[in-house]
């Protein structure tokens, strides 16, 4: 087993230089040195993986073997593995930016204050907070927050963070332009313009955020929540520089968001490390190694899964269910409840978002139900939030598990499934609504 963990963690390291150096030099070679890689990096992984994620990907790859042989989609295989190994510098960031945080004397002032509020009312800031950084950060806010609350906190304490964590990172996809949610929308709907959903968005996650408020934060009033945001002020300087680097990377360079991610938000850590003398800076990558070891079943969760969805695209595309759809099509306000109820449900049992948002857009996008294109984007935003918040193969899940040290399935079946159910019929409702206006 250790001969196999340390060749999983050289594959891992590998890998990260591959996707860095993929995102300024692309030749044929290394892209398709890092797909070999990715296929070899994901049986290592699985190998060593829970019990749980091997059955999980055994599922994934045989439904997928079985569509691509039905549509002879084999050729779905190798470029889903061409564009995973960006997934391993993003893990590997999380696990530097972790790994940084844990050093940071403003880490600590932050824990005092935190520690010095109730239950409640650390949810209620840690909700607020991962909602608002959660816009530029994604789940890179996991990895500043979770220092916050320490590695030693109870195990209660540390699930209680991490699903208000999730509670409100997830939230922030409803309109944020800078999460993968929303650049596979615009893939198929183009024509929204970007203000509308964003406004439309912002307006659902503040209605949410009340909900959860009300669901969770029994007895804590504005003054709570303004005592527990307090409490995270020694941070938001280092956290504001951050997310002010990932913004100007992304206006001013070609990089996607998630290329800005991996490539800055390093490069900052590694500064900061350096700046702190040597000791501080071995001990970090000491940690980092570590902590990216510890994501080999979430990374190899994520590579079926992108596998899979690549695969169902060309079933969607060849083998008529389009039409199958189209004849017994739903009305408006259904095919709203279908979109955010099916990515939600099917999250539950493994099937990541990428797949059933590209499966939503690509069928209900191009079939005439009377659904607005906006209605229907922010309906699969929706449905991206709640399977980022409890879907096994998330990579949200994955990051928050790792973070606060929990198993996936305590974060992904835990209270947050409560809040799925009721904001789910509070946005299905509000958004059938707005269809019914435009």
């Amino acid at each position: 087993m250790a001969v196999l963990a340390r060749l999983t963690e050289i594959v891992f390291a590998t890998l990260w230089a591959v996707a860095l150096t993929g995102i300024f030099w692309r030749p044929t070679a290394l892209v398709q040195a890092g797909a070999l890689l990715v296929a070899v990096y994901a049986v290592l992984a699985v190998l060593g993986a829970r019990r749980q994620v091997q059955g999980l990907c055994a599922a994934m790859a045989a439904v997928g073997v079985a569509v691509a042989w039905w549509t002879g989609g084999w050729g779905a295989l190798p470029r889903a593995a061409e564009a995973s190994p960006i997934f391993a510098a993003f893990f590997g960031t999380l696990a530097l930016l972790r790994a940084t945080a844990d050093l940071r004397p403003e880490i600590a002032r932050a824990r005092a204050l935190v520690e010095r509020l109730n239950g409640a009312e650390r949810a209620g800031g840690l909700m607020i907070g991962a909602n608002l950084l959660g816009v530029v950060l994604i789940v890179s806010v996991m990895a500043v927050f979770a220092p916050i609350v320490g590695r030693d906190a109870p195990e209660a304490q540390r699930l209680a963070a991490a699903e208000a964590c999730q509670r409100g990172m997830c939230m922030a996809c409803l309109w944020s332009p800078y999460w993968i949610a929303m650049a596979v929308c615009y893939q198929h709907l183009p024509d929204v313009p970007l203000w509308q959903i964003m406004v439309l968005g912002f307006a659902l996650a503040a209605v949410g955020l009340v909900i959860a408020q009300l669901i969770y934060g029994e007895g804590v009033g504005l003054g709570g929540l303004w005592r527990a945001l307090k409490g995270f002020a020694p941070v938001m300087p280092l956290v504001g520089v951050a997310a002010a680097l990932v913004l100007t990377l992304k206006a001013l360079t070609p990089l996607s968001t998630l290329q800005a991610l991996v490539t800055g938000v390093p490069a900052l850590c590694l500064a900061g490390l350096v700046a702190q003398g040597p000791d501080r800076l071995l001990g970090a990558l000491a940690a980092t190694r570590r902590g990216a070891a510890g994501v080999k079943g979430e990374m190899a969760i994520l590579v079926f899964a992108l596998t899979l969805g690549r695969v169902l695209e060309g079933l969607l595309a060849e083998g008529g269910v389009n039409q199958a759809i189209a004849a017994h099509a739903p009305p408006g306000w259904a095919a709203v409840a279908i979109v955010v109820a099916g990515m939600a449900g099917l999250a539950l049992i493994g099937v990541h978002q990428i797949v059933t948002g590209t499966v939503m857009l690509v069928v209900f996008g191009k079939l005439a139900l009377g659904v607005s294109p906006l209605v229907l984007m922010e309906a699969v935003l929706v449905g991206w939030c709640f399977a980022s918040m409890s879907g096994i193969s998330a990579v949200s899940v994955a990051a928050a598990g790792t973070m606060f040290g929990m198993p996936l399935e305590r974060v992904a079946y835990g209270a947050n499934l409560r809040f799925v159910a009721a904001f789910g019929v509070v946005a299905i409702v509000a958004l059938a609504a707005l269809n019914a206006v435009l």
